[in-house]
């Protein structure tokens, strides 16, 4: 009789066969190719310069922000698509007979049900690590983005998209595959927004320092805020128009006055 650790290679062989021949699996390749053509778009405005009220800005100190909004969200979409795959990728078998086919043979239900699992993250997760891969290349080569701190959070998305991937594929055994659908969806879609980092590009122009004041008081009002972008001070007026200027210190933080409005006035000697 095979070995426990053969018998899983064989058994996840078969998975990843299934799960490749799936017509999902064709969309999810399709999609990934047409997702990075979307940030070979969307970050080529970094490569360029702008100039400022005669001041030259790197494209990417404008549109840095817009890298780590797009890691993130494909980080994110690439969990919901690992879930959706694993989702029925059991109980498909099961409905088809290749399940009691397969434990006709001396082979444990967990070792079955793991290389379907195995067999599914197989196939999403090296559709997602080729996105994210290719993400990564496109902002370090454009925004200066670290592949060491990219490399981190495709790992914590891997690790998510197994959590997910498992929860998704008990769940199919209990519910009808549109309801685990949408609960993969949703749940995904509630750890973006509840401890996802929210970001806001503030403006830059001189001639503008209350809306910049009005753009920080609007991040720090938002629960799950923590970054805002700017480039500061991108001219002297920006301290100059105004009493009280807006001060970032040397670890980046901006403490925000509690005074009524916007809590700036204008320097009208200025």
């Amino acid at each position: 009789m095979p070995s426990a650790p053969a018998q899983f290679l064989a058994l996840t062989g078969e998975a990843l066969g299934d799960a490749v021949r799936r017509r999902v699996a064709a969309a999810l390749a399709i999609l990934a190719l047409l997702s990075l053509a979307a940030v070979d778009s969307c970050t080529a405005c970094a490569a360029g310069t702008f100039t400022v009220n005669g001041i030259p800005v790197d494209g990417s100190r404008i549109f840095g922000w817009t890298g780590i909004a797009l890691y993130a969200l494909l980080a994110l979409w690439t969990v919901a698509i690992s879930g959706a795959l694993a989702s029925d990728h059991l109980q498909q078998s099961l409905d088809d007979g290749t399940a009691q086919l397969a434990l006709a043979r001396p082979v444990g239900r967990g070792v079955f049900a793991l290389a379907r699992l195995t067999g599914a993250l197989a196939v999403s997760l090296g559709t997602g690590g080729v996105l994210l891969a290719g993400t990564a290349l496109f902002l370090h080569a454009r925004y200066g983005f670290g592949l060491g701190p990219a490399a981190a959070a495709a790992a914590g998305a891997a690790l998510g998209a197994i959590v997910v991937s498992s929860l998704a594929m008990t769940a199919s055994l209990f519910l009808p595959r549109l309801a685990t659908l949408a609960a993969v969806f949703l749940a995904v879609a509630s750890v973006g927004a509840g401890v996802g980092m929210a970001m806001l590009r503030t403006p830059s122009e001189p001639e503008v320092p209350v809306a910049v004041a009005a753009a920080v008081h609007l991040l720090g009002a938002v629960p799950n805020a923590s970054m805002a972008e700017m480039v500061f001070p991108s001219h002297p007026l920006m301290a100059e128009l105004v009493v009280e200027p807006l001060v970032v210190d040397r670890t980046g933080h901006v403490e925000l006055s509690e005074r009524p409005g916007l809590a700036w006035d204008w320097s009208w000697s200025a």
